[in-house]
């Protein structure tokens, strides 16, 4: 079997590894938690251990900023522990079953099981499943009636947590909303709870009293004459539950030493987040209904936040991050700063999230100083009448006066993004998207040039106009 052995304080402390099957997987590295900035704590020494478990592979979920943000509030505190833990590859999980082993923890190798706290993201529908895997893998109940005080208590929160029923009956808590506070105080509830000796439901009622926390046991759901469900409250006082909210991004905890990971993840740069929620309000967009309002980061913050993590990385690539990075108001100063910085050490800048509407060649200029990073416009749909069904308020001129705008700055490819099965949605439509992209593909410019496009089904999200419209 093998095993590693790490120094805490000048004292070796063993860790459980996997048996001799490393030498067998895909991606052996993505199992090791010893990347650069990873925090590991010598577990004798923390009083809460903490689980953030991402349900979709290494590459996913080290992509995903959210879990490093989490990682990095929960491990400030000398008194908590907080460790990762990914879906294991269809390789790891056929050895872990075949030799009867747990799923563990990335840093410490320690089996979910033993674990106090474990929180996960729900970030896309697809990966319910992978979390009942994670737990069963884990020797954890699925459901939280059949778990007691020798099982560790199951929460999640992410964009999913706003449509929690299809998955209420596993967790004992979600949280619905911005995570960064909230977690904190989830984290001292327990450790208060903890000295107190109380039973499970005691801390289930501290948790409720928390903006943004939802605890599924303390609601009977119900059925409407209409066939709706709906949640009958089961403790005085505890009705609603309010979405919780970081009203000050430039005062939010925000990893300025990120965990570099192994491998090639799906992001492979240094993420900053400029603003979040959006002013836009496609109507199929539900992070744009959720994470309202719209809160900036200053272009100082970012600044500051760039140089620490740049040197603490050692990233090529600086990504500005938000649902619709053009519409940060101070992007011009900030991305002629940022340049400043980057361009003498050929760190690319990139900005993943445009609005059509909000191109200039001024933008385009900075973003091309040091190399030329990828370019991808969302039309949706092919058609204006369906675009502006979808609120989607571009033009066919303004598309092809930008694609055209982009090729002559110099790229040569354009990502072009459509949804089908969108309400309303005819043939004509459908057709629409062809023509549209000939009419972009024939623009005339001198140099060499290819549009890749993308089609994705429209799926109904909780909470947007279209939450009640039907899929294909």
């Amino acid at each position: 079997m093998l095993r590693i052995s790490y120094k805490y304080n000048n004292k070796s402390v063993r860790r459980q590894t996997f048996p001799e099957i490393l030498s067998l997987l895909r991606h052996p590295s993505h199992y090791l938690g010893s990347e650069i900035n990873a925090i590991r704590k010598d577990p004798s020494q923390v009083r809460l251990r903490f689980a953030l478990a991402f349900p979709d592979l290494y590459e996913v979920g080290m992509s995903h900023i959210g879990v490093q943000i989490l990682y990095y509030i929960l491990n400030r505190k000398n008194e908590i522990a907080a460790e990762r833990v990914f879906a294991p590859g269809t390789d790891l999980e056929r050895e872990l079953r075949a030799a009867n082993r747990p799923l563990c923890s990335l840093e410490t190798g320690t089996p979910l099981a033993e674990f106090d706290i474990i929180g996960f993201s729900l970030m896309y529908e697809l990966t319910y499943t992978n979390i009942l895997n994670m737990l069963s893998l884990s020797s954890i109940p699925y459901y939280s009636k059949d778990r007691d005080m020798r099982h560790p208590f199951i929460i999640a929160g992410g964009p999913c947590a706003f449509n929690p029923e299809p998955l209420a009956d596993f967790f004992d808590a979600i949280i619905v909303g911005d995570g960064e506070e909230v977690i904190l105080q989830v984290a001292d509830a327990w450790l208060e709870w903890k000295d107190a000796g109380a039973d499970r439901e005691s801390l289930l009622k501290e948790w409720s009293k928390l903006q943004g926390v939802y605890i599924p046991s303390f609601f009977e759901p119900a059925i409407d004459p209409r066939g709706f469900q709906l949640l009958e409250p089961t403790i005085p006082g505890y009705t609603t539950v309010r979405k919780a909210l970081v009203c000050d991004l430039d005062g939010s905890p925000y990893p300025d030493r990120p965990v570099v990971p192994f491998g090639r993840p799906v992001h492979d740069r240094l993420s900053l987040e400029v603003f979040r929620g959006c002013t836009r309000g496609c109507r199929f967009c539900q992070a744009g209904m959720i994470y309202r309002p719209v809160r900036e980061r200053s272009p100082e913050t970012v600044l500051s936040l760039a140089e620490r993590a740049l040197a603490n990385t050692g990233y090529e690539e600086v990504s500005l991050l938000s649902l619709s990075t053009g519409d940060y108001t101070s992007l011009l100063p900030l991305m002629e700063q940022m340049m400043k910085r980057c361009e003498p050490e050929q760190i690319a800048v990139s900005l993943p999230s445009l609005r059509v509407d909000s191109l200039t060649e001024k933008l385009l200029t900075h973003i091309k100083r040091v190399r030329k990073t990828g370019f991808t416009i969302a039309p949706e749909a092919g058609s204006q009448r369906l675009r502006d069904v979808i609120n989607k308020n571009i033009t066919e001129e303004t598309l092809e006066k930008t694609v055209r705008t982009v090729f002559e700055s110099g790229w040569q490819l354009i990502k072009l993004y459509f949804m089908i099965g969108l309400p309303t949605e005819t043939k004509d439509d459908i057709d629409a998207i062809v023509h549209l992209v000939k009419r972009l593909q024939g623009i005339p410019v001198s140099r060499k040039k290819r549009i890749n496009v993308s089609v994705s089904t429209f799926v109904p999200k909780a909470h947007t106009p279209f939450q009640w419209c039907s899929q294909i």
